[in-house]
């Protein structure tokens, strides 16, 4: 898998913006996590121009189109508007058979469900951008160091994200986690790490870059929450 993600792009993020932004995020719960980690931290958000706009919603992803098909929502909702950021996270509710019809299957993790994937991100990547964002930032699945059946997809559902979204986001980031940053299920970040990732997300955003400076007391990861994914 190759590709690199245009230094001129990568400029619009990370240079400071002339004007107040508006950022949406997209996804599922994780992607809800970013949303209320950066809503509860008001003074960043005031002091980086940021207006955040909500696109998430839990128990969506691009696999059980046949439950709720969430980038036809996207594309048809008419009070959604636009912004200039939208910031995604999915798939913890992706890793399992794709219905083709009535009891038909296309099994998790077959080199068809990888296909049909990743032509899945493609769309809602290119659906964004038609019509809800400038900008496309995508951040890629955490490593579910707590969870044996999320672990054992982690690096083919990121590699089949990245490989779908590379032509159009603007930037992907894998997450740095450890089994400390999640809360009870396994699944979903505790509130420590929620507040370390919107702040690394604020951070792209921010006028001086250190969005982090001015934080709350509250705990962050050893590691950066956010690394670049350049292939």
């Amino acid at each position: 898998m190759t590709g690199r993600f245009p230094t001129t792009i990568l400029a619009l993020i990370l240079i400071a913006p002339a004007r107040a932004v508006t950022v949406a995020t997209v996804g599922d719960s994780l992607a809800d996590a970013v949303y209320l980690g950066m809503k509860l931290q008001p003074d960043l958000l005031r002091k980086n121009g940021i207006h955040l706009v909500r696109w998430s919603r839990a128990r969506i992803g691009l696999t059980r189109t046949d439950y709720f098909d969430y980038t036809e929502w996207l594309r048809a909702s008419t009070d959604l508007g636009s912004v200039d950021y939208c910031v995604v996270q999915l798939g913890a509710n992706d890793l399992q058979s794709i219905s083709i019809g009535r009891n038909k299957w296309v099994f998790v993790g077959t080199q068809t469900w990888q296909r049909m994937y990743q032509e899945r991100v493609k769309v809602l990547v290119d659906t964004l951008k038609l019509q809800r964002c400038a900008s496309v930032i995508w951040l890629l699945q955490p490593g579910y160091e707590k969870n044996k059946y999320l672990r054992q997809y982690h690096g083919m559902i990121n590699a089949v994200q990245f490989a779908g979204s590379n032509s159009g986001v603007a930037a992907a980031f894998e997450l740095a986690t450890t089994e400390n940053d999640y809360s009870k299920d396994g699944i979903h970040f505790n509130k420590p790490y929620c507040f370390a990732l919107a702040r690394a997300v604020i951070d792209l955003f921010a006028p001086s870059g250190c969005a982090t400076c001015h934080a709350t007391s509250i705990a962050q990861p050893q590691s950066p929450p956010l690394v670049l994914r350049r292939e």
